[in-house]
């Protein structure tokens, strides 16, 4: 005991050293007239400082933060913004900006300066040290120019042109739950007052919000809560009937246990209380934007309760889980509580916690004497530090740090999940015949369990956002349970040896893209192209070559959208285009191939039958304009029927000459031939035609395109 007297000496004369040189401040934060309560401010060296996690959520945005690389990361849209802890530049959208100060951390915070914030959004920053205000102000210069635009948009507008006003998108920001007492209470805050709908459902029993005209860009999507009958929060972006956004947060709670709910809304922010039917002794704070499931890797989250926030955080009680082949010790935390652990002798095991009190009503000593733990000791060392002494001969004691819980498990033997060849796990055991696993596919969820404890490496987490999306053990009676969360994009295999249990990975094959294709129905306008002549009912009757172009290109662009591919026209009705500006807008879109409908026409009325033009353009493309135009030609003779009028290059053709693609110019029939003729004025050959050259396509784009 010698020994842990000296470390609690040591503790208290580090902890002196620590005295924060941050001061408390009663600063007020006003944003655009607004007061936000939300975002927390700091004063240093006079200087204010804001909580940068707090700002961006209260602007829409999912922040996390990515404690080996010292980053905080906000997302909303396709707008990413990075800043690196005790630097002065951040990146927005990969681009380096600088900023007037560091960030720092602070309690398990982020800080950034409170003039930063403002050059970031745009804002006007006013400070006032006396009345201890900070104002931000979006600001508004207004030139002579845009008056002008404005008084001339009033004059429109009165002559009748309504303007459009813009939508502001709202967001979902933040969720939080607590459990106090009896009462289950969850906040869901949005970025700009809205309005909800709520309802109870059955199988599975769930209350449901609907929060109206928002957008979900909030991270962890299930939220699991395990307590008093509250199962888990769900939540996700859907839309209406419409089109409309809304969020949807669902409860699923035990309809044996849980009665009835409340709700009701002030301002940005809506409150569901939950009554339960006992006093629930933890008090527990997640925000959804920066936990995705339990992990080993420290991330930082708003810790603020709805109340005062307990500095440092008390420890409510400790819950042991005793079993055949080891003892848990498992408490809730808050990421910022620093946790060590060591043997101080062959009896004692000594865990230090800093940032942590011990609520001691109930008493300090507890005994346990269920075989391998015999008891342990709640001590409060200062006001900023606490002690476990556990009173063991365990040869091994494992300290697990899973988000908000803090676990040591103590045993006699133990196995080992590590990284395994960069992308794999391999899990190695003296005990490995005992160890038992599933692999559900559908939900790409693997379950490890095992009587005895199995550690995870640390290294393991560096898979997490790539390869599997969280990695987490669970300890119960009857065992160990490690799930691991595997990516949709990849597949995993197991395999069990002797000696150690293998998972690997794989990444499924994505579905190859489709190609951009470009149709030009041929003529068009005031341009008919060649003109058809047949005698129905003893009467001289025309047609125009142009409406067969379109009639038949409309048809096919119908195709190759309902087979998945991105089309594009340089018309759909009767107008002329310049032949220079058809190839223009095909080079602009950068498609893949150019597809030119025509029809063809002849002095020799006995000639029929189709026929393709190319010009080689040597493009080293996947596909020659040559091998373009025989596949196209072989559909259309195999499937339609007509006569075979080959492939031939036409090197001086403006839309094949002028093209960055391969592209071919299909005279489907000669309307000179009235057997041909007839066969354009059936919609049965003009749709067998199109369809035969979107199966040409997907010929072409499964088979060369690599």
């Amino acid at each position: 005991m010698k020994k842990i007297r000296k470390g609690i000496v040591a503790v208290l004369v580090f902890s002196l050293l620590l005295i924060s040189a941050f001061a408390s401040t009663s600063y007020k934060l006003f944003v655009d007239g607004k007061q936000v309560g939300s975002v927390k401010i700091l004063e240093y060296n006079k200087t204010v400082y804001l909580a940068l996690a707090d700002f961006f959520r209260y602007k829409g945005f999912a922040v996390s933060y990515d404690s080996k690389a010292k980053k905080v990361v906000a997302k909303k849209s396709k707008d990413i913004y990075e800043f690196y802890i005790g630097k002065t530049y951040y990146y927005y959208n990969k681009t380096k900006k600088t900023l007037l100060g560091k960030t720092f951390i602070e309690s398990g915070k982020s800080y950034i300066l409170g003039k930063d914030i403002a050059s970031i959004f745009k804002y006007s920053y006013q400070e006032d040290k006396t009345k201890k205000v900070v104002k931000l102000t979006s600001k508004k210069t207004l030139t002579s120019n845009t008056q002008k635009n404005i008084s001339l948009s009033k004059t429109l507008a009165s002559r009748g042109d309504v303007r459009k006003t813009e939508v502001k998108t709202i967001y979902l920001s933040d969720l939080k739950y607590l459990i106090e007492g009896s009462k289950f209470i969850l906040l869901i805050s949005t970025s700009e007052p809205t309005t909800y709908k709520d309802y109870k459902l059955s199988n599975p029993d769930r209350i449901v919000i609907d929060i109206l005209n928002t957008v979900d860009n909030l991270k962890n999507n299930v939220i699991q809560v395990g307590k008093g009958g509250i199962l888990r929060i769900r939540h996700a972006l859907n839309k209406t009937s419409t089109g409309e956004p809304f969020s949807r947060v669902v409860i699923d709670y035990d309809a044996g246990l849980i009665k009835s709910y409340r709700i009701n809304k002030v301002d940005s922010q809506i409150k569901v209380e939950v009554d339960l039917p006992k006093i629930v002794e933890n008090k527990t704070n997640i925000d959804s934007s920066s936990i995705s499931g339990p992990s080993n890797n420290s991330q930082e989250i708003n810790t603020a309760p709805l109340q005062e926030s307990y500095s440092p955080y008390k420890i409510q009680k400790v819950n042991i889980t005793s079993s055949e082949k080891f003892t848990v010790a498992e408490m809730d935390i808050l990421p910022t509580v620093v946790s060590e652990i060591y043997r101080a002798d062959e009896s004692f095991v000594v865990l230090s916690l800093k940032g942590a009190q011990f609520n001691l009503d109930n008493g300090s000593l507890f005994q346990v004497n269920d075989g391998i733990l015999d008891y342990y000791v709640l001590t409060n060392v200062d006001q900023n530090n606490a002690q476990v002494i556990f009173s063991t001969k365990a040869k091994i004691f494992i300290l697990n740090k899973l988000g908000n819980k803090l676990e040591v498990v103590f045993a006699n033997q133990y196995g080992n999940m590590k990284l395994y060849q960069r992308n794999g796990l391999v899990i190695s055991s003296p005990f490995v015949s005992d160890i038992n696993y599933t692999y559900d596919s559908t939900t790409n969820v693997i379950k490890i369990v095992s009587k005895s404890p199995i550690t995870i490496s640390n290294d393991v987490y560096s898979l997490k956002g790539t390869i599997v999306t969280s990695v987490y053990s669970v300890y119960q009676d009857d065992g160990c349970v490690i799930t691991i969360v595997v990516d949709p994009d990849y597949t995993a295999s197991i395999t069990k040896g002797d000696r150690n249990i293998i998972v690997g990975f794989s990444q499924k094959p994505k579905p190859k893209s489709k190609l951009k294709i470009f149709i030009d129905p041929g003529h068009g306008g005031f341009d008919p192209g060649a003109i058809y002549t047949k005698i129905v009912n003893g009467k001289k009757v025309t047609y125009n070559e142009k409406d067969f172009n379109l009639d038949i290109s409309l048809r096919l662009k119908n195709k190759l959208k309902n087979l998945g591919y991105e089309v594009y026209m340089s018309r759909e009705t009767d107008k002329f285009v310049d032949l220079y500006d058809r190839t223009r807008m095909a080079n602009n879109l950068n498609v893949d191939l150019f597809i030119s409908i025509h029809n063809n026409a002849i002095d020799n009325p006995q000639i029929r039958g189709t026929m393709v033009l190319y010009k080689e353009k040597n493009l080293n493309s996947f596909i020659s304009d040559k091998q373009l135009a025989q596949i196209v030609l072989d559909y259309i003779i195999r499937e339609v029927g007509t006569q075979n009028k080959g492939i031939i290059e036409r090197p001086n053709l403006v839309v094949l000459k002028t093209s960055n693609m391969p592209a071919i110019l299909v005279e489907v029939a000669f309307g000179t031939n009235q057997d041909d003729l007839n066969l354009l004025l059936s919609d049965s050959f003009k749709d067998a035609v199109a369809k035969a050259i979107a199966d040409a396509v997907e010929f072409i784009n499964t088979t060369y395109r690599k």
